[in-house]
């Protein structure tokens, strides 16, 4: 290797790990144009993977959270020299739900899921969820960054298929995938949103993801009620949740499957199991779409129940600079009793959709033909457009059609811009090789 490869080679790595470049160090990366594929196998050469005895296993520490536990289930036919498809499972429960949840209640030997994932080839990450002051532990400040953390544990210790990830949790861990889904819906081939609620939401976020909802017919019934005295409290994880959520994904063309099935809350009736069956008979079939035709970005986004994190970027777009100003997002308000002790009582348990305003920004972007873009902003100043080759020609001008504004640029693919789209995005499999910014506010 001669001693410029080397320096490159360093500079990359520095680059990736969070350090900052000189702008000698920026124009050497900037300067590689071809072959980025193998300059990034060079720089991140592909992990040795040891065997894993099939079944359960962990409790595994996560590094940063001590107090955390993370479970796994590994498949018979899992074996290190192939990517394997990955499962990270949002468990249920309450505010003093144990740590042990994730073994005892969902994927251990005696648990719910365990009959369904014994034989199917997928790796299934259960972390313990983090403390919080109340059940909607998937939902505080953090809860982002946790995940990735558990996503890069699961890279390091087994050979996944980063573009066939799924990602869901049930109950809980439900709460958790609508507004993680949201958050990480670009890191995904699918999201899995069972028995789950929302407060406030954009589902456009996720447009470019397939999402599967499945929710009980029967969750807030009192004949359903399993352990608890009185029944699921409409507030909690009532149907009307995923059928708001069904109603706006139809409006905003979101591809999804609603699976509203004749059971009760607990994955432990027959017709949750059947409906967990046909989703992981789903999910198998599922890749990541980086170059999807439709993408949204919309910062801060989640469910604001009770966080609402800003992460302005999202498969393709970034906002690089957005302006002061509000944005509407969709709101669910509950209808009927709360309580249903009679089936009559269920049956006038609804909801009605309107749309409260926050601070944030957003973009909404098509490939509408060749080399050929059509956005519209909301509070944004200044975005970029990532690319690749199997999006457009890069050796043409691309035109974007922004709010009725034409602008135009020229993409030059470079290793600093393949490189940039990994560190944004913590992703070693960021494909963007090329993007195009834009300042609104210039002329």
């Amino acid at each position: 290797m001669t001693t410029a490869n080397a320096s490159l080679l360093q500079a990359a790595r520095a680059f990736l790990s969070g350090q900052s470049l000189t702008p000698a160090a920026q124009a050497t990366l900037a300067a590689v144009t071809d072959d980025l594929d193998s300059w990034c196998e060079r720089i991140a050469p592909p992990s040795a993977f040891q065997p894993i005895a099939p079944g359960c296993s962990g409790p595994d520490p996560i590094p940063g959270y001590p107090d955390a536990a993370l479970y796994w289930h590994t498949p018979e036919a899992y074996h290190p020299d192939r990517p394997c498809r990955l499962f990270l499972f949002m468990h249920g429960g309450d505010t003093d739900t144990p740590n042990t949840a994730p073994l005892d209640n969902y994927i251990g030997p005696k648990a719910v899921m365990h009959p369904f994932l014994k034989n199917l080839p997928i790796i299934v990450a259960a972390p313990s969820a983090p403390p919080a002051p109340n059940g909607k532990r998937w939902n505080h400040p953090g809860a982002v960054d946790y995940l990735e953390a558990i996503l890069d544990a699961a890279t390091k210790k087994f050979n996944i298929d980063r573009e066939r990830i799924i990602i869901g949790g049930h109950s809980m861990g439900g709460f958790g995938a609508y507004h993680l889904g949201q958050l990480l819906a670009d890191k995904a081939a699918a999201l899995w949103l069972s028995a789950g609620a929302w407060k406030l939401s954009d589902f456009r976020s996720l447009i470019g993801t397939a999402v599967y909802i499945s929710h009980a017919k029967y969750d807030c019934a009192y004949a359903y009620r399993g352990a608890h005295k009185c029944p699921r409290h409409h507030d909690w994880c009532g149907t009307s949740f995923a059928r708001a959520a069904h109603q706006l994904m139809l409006r905003d063309q979101v591809d999804h499957v609603y699976d509203e099935h004749d059971g009760g809350h607990g994955l432990f009736w027959e017709p949750a199991q059947m409906s967990l069956q046909r989703f992981l008979n789903w999910a198998l079939l599922q890749k990541r779409q980086p170059f999807a035709s439709r993408t949204a970005l919309v910062t801060p986004r989640g469910t604001a129940d009770p966080d609402l994190p800003e992460r302005p970027f999202s498969r393709w777009l970034s906002i690089d600079r957005a302006l002061p100003g509000e944005i509407a997002f969709d709101r669910i308000n509950l209808t009927g009793p709360n309580v249903a002790w009679t089936i009559d009582e269920l049956a006038a348990q609804s909801f009605f959709l309107d749309q409260q305003k926050r601070p944030g920004a957003r973009l909404i972007a098509a490939i509408d033909g060749a080399n050929h873009f059509a956005v519209t902003t909301e509070n944004v100043a200044a975005f970029s457009i990532w690319l690749h080759p199997e999006m457009v020609d890069l050796n043409q001008p691309v035109t974007v059609n922004c709010n009725g504004r034409v602008l135009t640029a020229q993409p030059q693919p470079s290793l600093l811009t393949r490189l940039e789209g990994m560190r944004l995005r913590r992703d070693p499999a960021s494909p963007y090789v090329a993007k195009i910014s834009f300042d609104l506010e210039k002329p």
